[in-house]
């Protein structure tokens, strides 16, 4: 195995990753603090196609070009080290793979990096090797430059790659939830059927990044805590103003069931407005770019959806006012009369119609 090929083939699955699920790079790179210069939003969007074009470049047969590329990737995996490293304790995710590293940064993560940065410095070397014995020509197989030692090379570059797909594919597993308990219960409810028997249709949301007490948790741990009814609300949003204005109701009524308004971060803290109110700071959630709630299909204000903990919704999502507030209700309808009754006592995530 060539060192450029395997470095080019880490490029591949990483773009291509990033596609496929939609990432939002510029989201990665907010949690991870690229620097400025390097977090424009154009890069950002960009960034899945610069990961394939340089998986291109690697593999070219142009023996002029490969210390070039070489060097590129080395100051690419050298920054990824950085950032993973400085990142390691704030609880967030890399996205180096899209969805499939969703885990936090762990010590498994910055392991993994390296391994990267290794093979990256080996496709240097056999970027430079490979110029100085075919010169400036073409030569599609580049392991031919070593020789005789060839064969020595690529086991090494192949026990590297199997070493970082071995660690890939362990940090990229999300801790999983707690085992859902015999018997419901307030920190792990489980489902209950609406009054008039119909139920929602339930589908899985993704585990998007939000911000809570200045640290970064994702959606799916956040429900695994609890039934959350996530939000959508504005101070500025003069619709809204009915539903904010009856916040702390709800939460106070709604038993093991928590709020959390999702604000992009260029609004959470924003001065209230007199007309509207002020939505309380503690159930607020900073939503990175509205990953979140368009993720989770809050796509106006105001709107509302319920997850559940077992990681699918429970209702929703509605928009408008009177649907928002109709929907508040019909929970705390659920949490305070039906459910105590068909869990003896125990409460339970109701389950709503959309």
């Amino acid at each position: 195995m060539s060192a450029l090929w395997a470095v080019a083939l880490i490029m591949l699955l990483s773009g291509t990753a990033k596609l496929r699920s939609g990432e939002d790079v510029q989201a990665t790179f907010t949690r991870l603090r690229v620097p400025r210069p390097f977090s424009a939003p154009a890069l950002a969007r960009a960034f899945p196609w610069l990961e394939l074009l340089l998986a291109a470049a690697l593999l070219q047969p142009f023996t002029l070009l490969r210390p070039v590329v070489g060097l590129v990737a080395v100051a690419l995996f050298a920054a990824f080290l950085a950032l993973v490293v400085r990142a390691q304790d704030d609880g967030v995710s890399c996205g180096c793979f899209g969805e499939a590293s969703a885990a936090p940064i762990s010590r498994t993560t910055v392991v993994r990096n390296v391994v990267f940065l290794a093979l990256a410095v080996l496709a240097l070397a056999e970027g430079i090797v490979s110029l100085a014995v075919h010169g400036a020509g073409l030569a599609w197989q580049p392991l031919t430059a070593f020789s005789a030692g060839a064969w020595a090379w690529a086991l090494l570059v192949s026990m590297l790659l199997t070493t970082a797909a071995f660690l890939a594919g362990r940090e990229s597993v999300p801790a999983a939830p707690d085992a859902a308990p015999a018997t419901p219960t307030p920190e792990a409810p489980a489902a209950l059927d609406p009054a008039d028997g119909a139920e929602p249709e339930r589908h899985p949301f993704p585990d998007a990044l939000v911000i809570e007490d200045g640290r970064y948790t994702g959606l799916h741990t956040l429900a695994s805590r609890g039934a959350v009814v996530a939000l959508r609300l504005s101070a500025g949003c003069g619709s809204c103003s009915r539903v904010i204005a009856r916040l702390d109701e709800f939460r106070a009524s709604l038993g093991p069931v928590r709020l959390r308004v999702l604000m992009p971060q260029h609004e959470a803290g924003a001065a209230p407005s007199a007309s509207t109110g002020a939505i309380p700071a503690d159930l607020v959630a900073d939503d990175p770019n509205g990953a979140a709630a368009r993720g989770l299909g809050l796509t106006s204000y105001p709107m509302a959806v319920l997850l559940g903990t077992d990681l699918l919704t429970a209702g929703g999502p509605v928009g408008g006012a009177d649907d928002v507030l109709a929907f508040l209700e019909e929970i705390r309808e659920i949490m305070t009369t039906e459910l105590p009754a068909a869990t003896d006592g125990s409460t339970a995530t109701p389950e709503v119609r959309a």
